[in-house]
This record gives structure tokens, C-alpha cells and sequence, in this order.
């Protein structure tokens, strides 16, 4: 299918090509994708600076000074062990990680807040980025507990959940702008009053009463299974484990399968070697794809903003950061989700299969030192890495000799 790529950035909200163009641009497809890369170069840059100063929080403490990867920087700090300038240093780290992971929270908001804005106009962008920040944060609804009601906030949709309520908001409010019809004297009250109150009541609508009660029924799914998978042991809860993991890339249905795999591994019952083999196989991998493709089919299959988003996504994942791959995701959701999902659950494989096993809750290189058994562990990490790279290397490298994709280097 061919496939447009624009870039909105101008100061009078004009759209400008970009570098993936299309033989067809009318077609539904091409603008499904422009509006997708839309959100996706506005959220690199939220997802590159929050990721950084997020690493850069974990690298002071646990690789420079050498605190035990089981112990929190407050925790090291409440110790008293350390001199005064160290201790500042760690209250460094402590505000460069809470600013940076705050940071992070705004990457889905900001993709749908654009996504909806290059579909429906700015009313559509104030709607997407609300949508988006519930996706993350959702709202507490009254629920009866204990014979009482009292407010309980459901499981997130993450990134899923921005992507739904982006196109569908864009597409109700440009619905709303075509079929609204007012005399010239009533345009403002049109565009200013009506067209963005029934907007953001209908997305306060999708995302309480649609969204996200799916996004918590299948978090809830994931947990049964999950648990169920782990008292029968074995190899079927690390396949289960690996796949709900890699799902959403630190979204939803990945923290469901951690809370269930913690507890397992707090009780000694499960280890939890797939789950952190599964975080950072999609990163690595999906970076990989955009590196590596010049030197194995001789050309670019990404263009040069993707290609910088690689190495950001490749340097997270060695943090235990997922969520650099979500441009990737995002860009091609249908080939690309399934894709890393079997990357992930075949380096799991390897890696548990030949014996590794990891206890902490840990997936960052610090914490590699406490794995039994770390060589096939990081062989599992490499082998599924490499298995997503190439396969999607290939895959889009089909996609451009057929003429579906152009790309330009």
C-alpha cells in the first residue's frame, strides 16, 4: 500500500512533504499514515529528552557510584552512608528522575494531540492531548467497595488508548466542522464555544466509558492468565510473560503482567528471566532495523528522523527503558506490534531455556551482574534483538521494491 508521510510544524499550520511520499495520496491509507507520523515527530523529541535525563538519573548511582541495584536512590540517601557532596549528587539523580520520567508521561499525549490536530484542527489537538493525558492518568470513578462507593481509577489504555481516542476525536471534530452549518455572524460562537464543548464531552465520554474500560478489562485478562500461567510454572508462563510484556511497551498490559510476575518472584514461586529480556528486546531490535539495514539490503528503510530515534531507543533499552520503541510501533502497528512481540518471546526462550535466571525486578544493564547464568541471557537478548532487526529490514525493504514505500535516505 502506498504510503505518505507529512510533517506539521509551521507556524500557520500548513502542511509540508516529508520524506516518505506516496503514488496515491486520496487513498486512505496514505492518510492514515500522515496523520500517524504527525504525532509520531512531535513525540521523538518529548520521548528522546524525557528518556535521557530518566538514564542519566539511573546511570549516576548505579553505574558511577556503584549503589546496589536493589536500593533506591532514597533509600541509598536515607542510609547515611555518603558524603555530603555525594549525597547532593544522589538528590541530583533523585530530581533528574522524577523530571525525566514526568517528562516521559507527556510522550502519549503529545502524539495524540498532533495525531488529531493534522485530522481535525486545533480544537481537535486540545481534545487528542486530553484524551492522551487520560490514556496515561485516568480519571477516578465512583465504585462500590465494601458496601460504599469511593473513587477508584481504572488500569491506563497507554499508548493504544492515545492512539484510539486521536484518530477517533480528529475525525468527530472534522465530522462536526463539515456538517455544522451557522450563518457567518454565529462562526465564532461555532468554533470557539460549541464545536469544543461537544468535543471534549464526547472525548471525556470515549475515554471513561470506552477506552479505557477496555484497556482494564484486558489488563485484568492479562492478570488471570498470568497467574494462572505461573502456578502451573514452566515454560508456558515465560512465553505468556515474554508477550504481555512486550505488548504495549511499558503501556497497560505490560505493568499488569509486572505486577503479577513481582509478586510471583517476591514469593520465589517464578523467576522474572522473561520479562526483562522481553523490555528490551523491542528497543534494540526496532533500533537495530534502522541501523543496520544500509549493510544488509543496501539502502535506507527509514528516513533520517526514525534513524536518530533508533539510537535513542537502542541507549534506553540498556537503561530498561522500553518505551523508545514506541515510534516504531506506532509508525506500522499491525506488522511491527506482532513483530517484537515474537522477538521478544524467542530471546525469553533462549534465555530460559538454556538456564538463565533473574530474581530483581531489574532489566537495565546494571542489574545484569545479578543474573545466574548471564551468557544466555544476553544470548537471548541478542538472538531476539537480531530476529526483529532483520525480519524488519526485509519486510520493509519488500515494501519499497513493490513501490509501496519510498524513503527517502
Amino acid at each position: 500500500m502506498p504510503v505518505t508521510k507529512r510533517t506539521v510544524g509551521d507556524s500557520n499550520g500548513t502542511v509540508k512533504k516529508s520524506t516518505v511520499t506516496s503514488k496515491n495520496s486520496n487513498s486512505k491509507f496514505s492518510q492514515f499514515q500522515k496523520h500517524l507520523m504527525t504525532g509520531i515527530s512531535y513525540m521523538i523529541p518529548v520521548l528522546i529528552m524525557g528518556g535521557l535525563l530518566g538514564a542519566l538519573s539511573q546511570l549516576i548511582p548505579y553505574m558511577f557510584m556503584g549503589i546496589d541495584p536493589s536500593m533506591s536512590i532514597v533509600d541509598a540517601i536515607n542510609t547515611g552512608s555518603y558524603t555530603v557532596s555525594s549525597e547532593n549528587l544522589l538528590k541530583f539523580a533523585y530530581i533528574l528522575q522524577t523530571f525525566g520520567f514526568t517528562l516521559f508521561g507527556f510522550a502519549i499525549p503529545i502524539f495524540a494531540a498532533f495525531a488529531a490536530q493534522s485530522i481535525g484542527g486545533k480544537t481537535a489537538l486540545i481534545c487528542g492531548f486530553i484524551g492522551g493525558v487520560v490514556a496515561n492518568n485516568p480519571i477516578e470513578t465512583l465504585t462500590m467497595v465494601d458496601g460504599a462507593y469511593e473513587p477508584v481509577a481504572p488500569a491506563p489504555s497507554g499508548f493504544f488508548g492515545g492512539l484510539l481516542i486521536a484518530f477517533l476525536i480528529g475525525y468527530f471534530v472534522r465530522f462536526l466542522n463539515n456538517h455544522i452549518k451557522v450563518s457567518h455572524n454565529w462562526m465564532a460562537f461555532k468554533t470557539t464555544f460549541l464545536i469544543p464543548l461537544i468535543s471534549v464531552l464526547v472525548t471525556m465520554i470515549l475515554m471513561i466509558y470506552v477506552i479505557t474500560p477496555i484497556g482494564s478489562s484486558l489488563n485484568q485478562s492479562v492478570e488471570r492468565l498470568l497467574t494462572s500461567a505461573g502456578k502451573s510454572g514452566g515454560i508456558v508462563y515465560a512465553i505468556l510473560l515474554s508477550l504481555t510484556t512486550a505488548f504495549d511497551l511499558g503501556g497497560a498490559v505490560n505493568k499488569a503482567a509486572g505486577f503479577v510476575a513481582t509478586g510471583l518472584a517476591v514469593d520465589r514461586i517464578m523467576p522474572l528471566t522473561a520479562r526483562v529480556i522481553a523490555i528490551v528486546t523491542p528497543s534494540i531490535g526496532l533500533g537495530l532495523s534502522a541501523l543496520l539495514d544500509k549493510y544488509i539490503v543496501k539502502r535506507r528503510v527509514y528516513d533520517r528522523q526514525l534513524r536518530e530515534a533508533a539510537k535513542t531507543s537502542i541507549f534506553l533499552a540498556f537503561m530498561g527503558i522500553s518505551e523508545g520503541a514506541i515510534p516504531f510501533a506506532l509508525e506500522n502497528p499491525a506488522f511491527t506490534v506482532p513483530l517484537y512481540m515474537i522477538g521478544a518471546l524467542i530471546g525469553a526462550l533462549v534465555g530460559v531455556g538454556f538456564g538463565a535466571v533473574q530474581w530483581f525486578p531489574e532489566s537495565a544493564i546494571w542489574a545484569w551482574p545479578l543474573v545466574e547464568n548471564i551468557v544466555p541471557y544476553v544470548a537471548g537478548i541478542l538472538v531476539g534483538s537480531m530476529f526483529i532487526a532483520i525480519v524488519n529490514i526485509f519486510y520493509r525493504n519488500n515494501q519499497i521494491k513493490k513501490g509501496k514505500l519510498v524513503v527517502q535516505a
